[in-house]
């Protein structure tokens, strides 16, 4: 007779500078991971990531670990964004787990898409849950990549783009199959576990209304007819320096498709300007023609939506048996924008609209992913959260 156990999750998390220190602490207050099925791993890149990985692999032994780089993290009443430390949330008892990743993005995302949803098989029938972390700095079409997926069945992905402090954009790290990435992505299938989530945006259109006159993929070639990185560069004041700063002060806001509910533009923000053609490379795409808005980051739309999503996951959540709450917020929202001290007002506002004790990890994603309607879609300025229930 088969004993069943109900899934179970745990979170900890340490910001000493040692390795072995850290993941120590970080892994014994996630309950030292006994019967683990999966670790979900966020950390500064101020970690050697390789050491990091290792050491988590002697402390899970056998248990598979995804994850990646971040800004920072949150884990249940914690919020910190630093170049050291570790954040890590267990998964333990009746769940099942698919992973398949790709070492490098830089191919066609559709296709890279379809093999991962190739790799990971059928989509299961029953509940399940599709997660997914990737590198945002290689200049990739994300938005291709989630067809891919949805070719191969699996439509509702939730995630978010690996990052690194804020500043100079350099690097950042995806983890997957014991071994650490630099510019790939990760695809988890957890069986047994439905979603429940919710998202908040966190720009707001100031009236400024522009067209893209010429694109190719998602790179923006043109605004009204002029190099789109000139426009860009005007607008702001900015040089055309790949630093967080220069990008992350407004973006693009496009209308979402007829049909879908949301509260206000999806945006686009660049992450590598082509300074030889002038143009901004963005993580999705925006036709050729479409007409766009310019969208600013208001501390209503970051600070009072999570408070209203809040509310709305309180309500989705009666009744139901929540395991683990995963969030992907954008990293242009917290320190760099709210401040640390209001930033970390946000998540226990947030938090305290969760059942009792729930576990919770969250990143603070360079990009991030999560269904509007029945499509995957990707987002600026936006956090996404989505809570593992049992079926």
């Amino acid at each position: 007779m088969t004993t069943a156990h109900p899934p179970q999750a745990a979170v900890g998390i340490s910001t000493r500078a040692d390795i072995r220190k850290a993941v120590a602490e970080a892994v014994n207050r996630a309950g030292g991971g006994a019967d683990a099925v999966l670790c979900i791993a966020y950390a500064g890149v101020g970690h050697d990531q390789n050491e990091l990985l290792n050491q988590l692999k002697i402390a899970l032994p056998g248990v598979p670990i995804v994850g990646g780089s971040s800004q920072g993290a949150c884990v249940s009443g914690t919020s910190i964004e630093a170049e050291r430390f570790l954040a890590v949330a267990v998964l333990s008892g009746d769940v099942k787990v698919r992973i398949a990743h790709v070492a490098d993005m830089r191919s066609d995302e559709r296709k890279l898409g379809q093999a991962l949803a190739a790799n990971l098989g059928p989509p299961p029938q029953g509940a399940h849950t599709t997660l997914l972390w990737y590198d945002p700095l290689c200049g990739r079409n994300v938005k291709d990549l989630l067809v891919g997926l949805s070719d191969g069945g699996y439509d509702a992905v939730y995630g978010g783009a690996t990052g690194q402090p804020w500043d100079r954009m350099v690097a950042t790290f995806q983890y997957a199959d014991g071994q650490v990435y630099g510019q790939g992505a990760v695809v988890v299938v957890l069986e047994g576990l439905t979603p429940v989530a919710e998202l908040t945006h966190g720009a707001e259109a100031i009236g400024v209304a522009l067209t893209v006159t010429k694109a190719d993929g998602n790179t923006v070639l043109e605004i009204d007819d002029r190099p789109a990185l000139d426009v860009w560069c005007e607008q702001l004041g900015v040089l055309p320096e790949r630093n967080v700063e220069m990008t992350s002060n407004w973006a693009l806001g496009i209308v979402p498709p007829t049909g879908t509910t949301y509260e206000g533009f999806f945006t686009r923000a660049p992450f590598a300007f082509d300074l030889e053609r002038r143009a901004l490379v963005l993580q999705a795409p925006i036709p050729c023609g479409s007409r766009v808005q310019v969208c600013i980051r208001t501390q209503s739309a970051v600070f009072g939506g999570a408070e209203a999503m809040g509310q709305r996951l309180q309500a989705a959540l009666v009744g139901k048996q929540a395991v683990l709450a995963l969030g992907f917020e954008c990293g242009a929202r917290p320190a760099p924008f709210l401040g640390g001290e209001l930033a970390e007002r946000e998540m226990r506002q947030l938090e305290a609209k969760l059942p009792p004790a729930l576990p919770l990890i969250g990143m603070y994603a360079w990009g991030e992913i999560a269904p509007a309607g029945d499509v995957s879609e990707f987002h600026n300025f936006t956090f996404p959260m989505c809570v593992l229930c049992q079926p």
